[in-house]
């Protein structure tokens, strides 16, 4: 993946993007026009700081704290336009005997670091491993640790776009609960702008993260962020954390952040 050179930090962005009633965001599942609204044109600012995560989410006007009702802890935030997409696919949802749970949602670069980091170290276990003992390679240390954690500065939980739902634990979506709640999902969440990123890996996503049943990411937004990140982000600025001369090596822009779901990406 080719990105074009960021020339200021204090350069914005402004990616325009048609929102047509009717859309296709997912292949199988139309956008409810009732529920995202169509717009002849739609436009959002997007900084280089807000593409890494380098701000503070719970001070930023386009951010909402998740009540905590609606998640399994209280601190919580969203960007406005995401949370309310949320809360009317909670409704939604309910009325067919499912609960939604938010597990997690923004994270900024300094607490990615902090999970990235005691994986890289050590200080959190791994598959039950200590990796930094048993996997000597960076290389192959980053990714052992990328098959479910992002680096810091790529991850989509930057943007205020993303939602983990109930469980991040695959065994649960192998119960009978579990299979209930991702069958809803996967029929019903593009109604209200959502789409699963991390699909089971095949011939049409090879790369990137393990499938991940309990990531949602609202697009109408998301794929903003990621057009501006393709023409934005370049290697230099994926620093900042243990390990990060991986990411070049890795080819991390091309391989996970733009290996998701064609369905959530952009052409």
């Amino acid at each position: 993946m080719t990105s074009k050179p960021f020339f200021s930090n204090l350069l914005i962005f402004t990616v325009s993007v048609f929102i047509i009633s009717g859309q296709m965001i997912n292949k199988k599942h139309p956008v409810n026009s009732e529920v995202i609204k169509a717009q002849e044109l739609k436009s959002i600012a997007i900084d280089k700081k807000h593409l890494l995560g380098q701000f503070n989410y719970k001070t930023d006007n386009g951010f909402v704290e998740v009540d905590a009702k609606y998640g399994n802890k209280k601190g919580m935030y969203l960007q406005k336009e995401v949370y309310e997409a949320f809360l009317k696919m909670k409704v939604a949802a309910a009325k067919d005997g499912i609960t939604l749970i938010i597990v997690s949602a923004t994270r900024n670069f300094n607490e990615q670091k902090m999970i990235w980091e005691a994986k890289w170290s050590g200080k959190k276990l791994v598959n039950s491993q200590n990796i930094y003992l048993t996997i000597k390679d960076p290389v192959e240390r980053a990714k052992t640790i990328l098959n479910y954690s992002s680096m810091p500065g790529t991850s989509r939980h930057h943007w205020g776009t993303d939602i983990d739902l109930n469980s991040i634990d695959n065994s649960f979506f192998n119960t009978e609960k579990g299979i209930k709640l991702y069958n809803w999902l996967s029929n019903n969440a593009a109604t209200y702008g959502f789409c699963q990123p991390y699909t089971k890996k095949d011939i049409f996503r090879p790369n990137g993260y393990e499938e991940e049943k309990w990531h949602w990411s609202y697009l109408p937004i998301a794929k903003q962020y990621l057009t501006v990140y393709k023409n934005t982000i370049t290697y230099s600025d994926i620093t900042g954390f243990l390990g990060a001369e991986t990411a070049s090596k890795i080819d991390i822009i091309k391989n996970y952040i733009f290996g998701i779901n064609q369905d959530c990406n952009i052409p």
